[in-house]
């Protein structure tokens, strides 16, 4: 069973202006449909770490970016309690459970956008984790987490160099590899990613679906209807400045203070298709 547990993390319990208003945002769809909100600060995964697996925590302590502890972070939490892990920059739109068999021991992610995928990798079906589900003690995540010091072990403190170790790709390669001695059941990758990935990272400039996806943000009008919307905000990176600085206009609506804050990362995509946009 996978529990209406909504895992998030940050650094503190002090969220940045639009990240807090994403979160209110979701906590308004989900707390009448039964849904249980944990925000994860560095320290309480620390003391999570330090009381139930010790031996993560220097694997942890090496970690050299917050995408890499990120990623350790949510496969520990997810494995201890179950739940629905989503990043920070997720807006919900539909009730999980219209998706999702809450109900059986199944490990739910799913691809990020087609075209992304296509354009940064070279590759049709990228393996996202910024949502992923699971019950407490899932087989398969338990096989996500084993596999870290092996993969440490393996490489060497030198694998912390690389960006992505124990992110989407690592989580691919591990489906791959568990489904050749194992159950595939117990895996269900989300076929129709659009239900969980509707727009690209609105930096993609000059590609058949930009403009297409700065309509949608602006409008706040999703045809496909989906579950979620990822807004591929990263923090860590070129929004990491603006998180701090950016305020938001109380009179203006969600919509409008999410287009506006994308307007000022990218200002000089929203100026090109703006009069295009309705």
């Amino acid at each position: 069973m996978i529990p209406k547990i909504i895992h998030q993390t940050w650094k503190s319990s002090a969220l940045p202006p639009i990240i807090k208003s994403i979160y209110e945002e979701n906590v308004k769809n989900l707390k009448n449909k039964g849904y249980e909100f944990k925000l994860w600060t560095d320290k309480e995964i620390i003391d999570l770490i330090n009381d139930n697996y010790p031996n993560f925590y220097n694997i942890y302590a090496q970690a050299r970016t917050g995408v890499q502890r990120g990623d350790i972070s949510r496969i520990l939490i997810i494995y201890h309690y179950g739940g629905i892990y989503i990043d920070l920059d997720v807006l919900v739109m539909r009730d999980f459970a219209e998706l999702l068999d809450l109900n059986c021991d199944k490990f739910y992610i799913s691809y990020e956008p087609i075209g992304q995928t296509k354009a940064l990798y070279n590759d049709d079906k990228y393996i996202c984790n910024a949502f992923f589900a699971a019950n407490k003690n899932n087989i398969f995540v338990k096989r996500l987490l084993d596999a870290i010091p092996i993969n440490i072990n393996c490489h060497g403190n030198n694998i912390f160099s690389k960006f992505d170790i124990f992110g989407g790709n690592y989580i691919k390669m591990q489906i791959e590899s568990f489904k050749k001695s194992n159950n595939d059941d117990i895996i269900y990758v989300i076929e129709d990613r659009e239900l969980i990935y509707p727009i690209n990272d609105l930096k993609l400039d000059n590609m058949p679906f930009t403009e297409n996806d700065w309509n949608m943000v602006k409008t706040g009008e999703y045809p496909m209807y989906p579950i979620m919307i990822h807004y591929w905000i990263h923090g860590d990176f070129e929004s990491k400045n603006l998180l701090d600085t950016f305020k938001i206009n109380k009179k203006l609506n969600f919509n409008e203070n999410i287009y506006k804050f994308f307007s000022t990362l990218y200002p000089n995509i929203a100026i090109k298709y703006n009069n295009h946009i309705k």
